[in-house]
């Protein structure tokens, strides 16, 4: 039989209470653990009492502190502030059992390698705050981590017997981080050797990443130390996660380091000079994942934003049949009104209408279209972003590949099975040349998860 007791504190006895005492009532809670808690009378409408496993999971509530992003008052799936929530390893989503690379969800056992999911994962599908909490919750960053350690003041205390830190705003607010330890295996074993000694935090921002370390920052603490934002661990640890709340700005700041000229070419749109981050024709510029509007430190499936890999087969988010001019399209973004990226009959429209030549400027490969004006554009090649880095830059490669380059349209590719939610391609116009063969120009199409040039048009 459950329990279900509700105490209403009706206003009259309220009233009574503070009338008879000349002063504010106080309610005081013991605990058998000898510690003790506190609340005003007249602050408490109803008191409930439910069976273990009856009560409703707490919401996250948001702390403002002063700073850039809100800090959430618990760590994730801990129900109050001192409690430790779950242990993650970097970029899983969910706990589990035992934390080492075998375990690890990104780690590839029989080649010994770790998959790349990106440089920075707060917000994406690899963020378990944001997975597990929605809305603008996610794993705070190196910076943010840095902001909140140098704009607070630190004390080491205990909350209810257990320690950490509480970390107080110059407003008065303030959040406490218990030192929830953290999980890792020796010899099959979850060992946690730091729990109430020290706090291990993931940030969402990866420090290392080379053919030796794969490595993420952390936060750690002790009672002698906190704050020690720039060391980083092996991303297979189970760590506390403390959520934050606040939007990031999805725009590289860097400006566009040349002018964004246009070229009348005759047709139905005009045509940039040279690409998104270039400072003239010949230069690459950035490579851009497709609705991505900043660069990323990796690329492909796991680390794209819109890809998710928890589905057979992989499912990606429907962006629309045309992104030109949407905060999807890095080049209206990044360049502004009326500056968009070019549609696939706009590419079509310019091969159909200009005269492409196989030639170089500044030293660099690419096709020159001229109009029958007069004007050119130059397109150079300068290969592509996959998820190993670089690829297909070299007009000499030694394993055989083309010199490639893929330039974004602002249009999905269809699967003839007509499931949008499996779209994993976009239309390119692709620059090709083989070792022993001819160059080509075309109308063609890659994966939306890698990063590939923009060259924009103008209305």
């Amino acid at each position: 039989m459950k329990m279900k007791n509700t105490l209403l504190l009706a206003a009259g006895a309220v009233m009574a209470l503070s009338a008879s005492a000349q002063q504010r009532g106080i309610m005081k809670i013991e605990r058998l653990d000898g510690t003790t808690e506190q609340h005003y009378v007249d602050e408490i409408a109803r008191i409930t009492f439910l069976n273990e496993g009856d009560a409703p999971e707490p919401e996250a509530q948001a702390v403002d502190l002063g700073l850039s992003v809100k800090w959430a008052t618990c760590n994730l799936d801990a129900t109050a502030p001192e409690k430790s929530g779950g242990f993650y390893a970097w970029g899983e989503t969910q706990t589990k059992e035992v934390y080492n690379d075998e375990t690890y969800q990104f780690f590839n056992l029989e080649w010994g390698t770790i998959q790349r999911i990106g440089s920075e994962i707060t917000g994406t599908q690899h963020d378990a705050a944001t997975v597990r909490l929605g809305g603008e919750w996610r794993m705070p960053t190196h910076d943010e981590w840095a902001e909140l350690r140098n704009n607070c003041q630190w004390e080491w205390t205990a909350l209810n017997g257990v320690s950490g830190y509480r970390v107080t705003a110059a407003n008065g607010n303030y959040i406490f981080l218990p030192a929830a330890g953290r999980l890792y295996s020796v010899e099959g074993q979850e060992l946690n050797g730091y729990e109430n000694i020290g706090g291990f935090y993931w940030t969402s921002t990866l420090a290392e990443d080379n053919d030796y370390n794969y490595r993420a920052y952390r936060f750690q603490f002790g009672q002698s130390s906190y704050g020690e934002y720039e060391s980083y661990d092996a991303p297979s640890l189970g760590y506390s996660i403390r959520p934050v709340q606040g939007a990031l700005a999805d725009v590289d700041p860097e400006p566009e380091p040349g002018p964004m000229d246009m070229v009348d070419l005759g047709l139905s749109v005009k045509w940039a000079s040279h690409n998104v981050m270039a400072s003239k024709a010949s230069e690459p510029g950035n490579f851009y994942a497709w609705g991505m509007t900043k660069v990323q430190g990796v690329y492909g499936d796991p680390a794209y934003k819109y890809c998710d890999m928890t589905t057979n087969p992989y499912t990606y988010t429907d962006l629309g049949d045309d992104i030109s001019g949407t905060k999807y399209d890095v080049a209206t973004v990044r360049w502004g009104q009326g500056w968009h990226l070019p549609t696939k009959e706009q590419v079509e429209e310019l091969l159909a209408n200009t005269t492409q030549t196989w030639t170089t400027e500044d030293g660099k490969y690419g096709y020159r279209c001229t109009a029958a004006n007069g004007n050119s554009i130059f397109l150079p090649v300068a290969g592509y972003m996959g998820a190993e880095g670089l690829m297909c830059a070299d007009m000499y490669d030694v394993m055989g590949m083309p010199f490639t380059s893929h330039y974004m349209t602002a249009n999905p590719k269809p699967l003839r099975s007509g499931v949008k939610a499996e779209e994993h391609s976009a239309y390119t116009l692709r620059l090709t040349k083989w070792q022993n063969s001819d160059p080509s120009i075309k109308q063609d199409d890659t994966f939306k998860s890698i990063g590939i040039l923009v060259r924009p048009v103008h209305d």
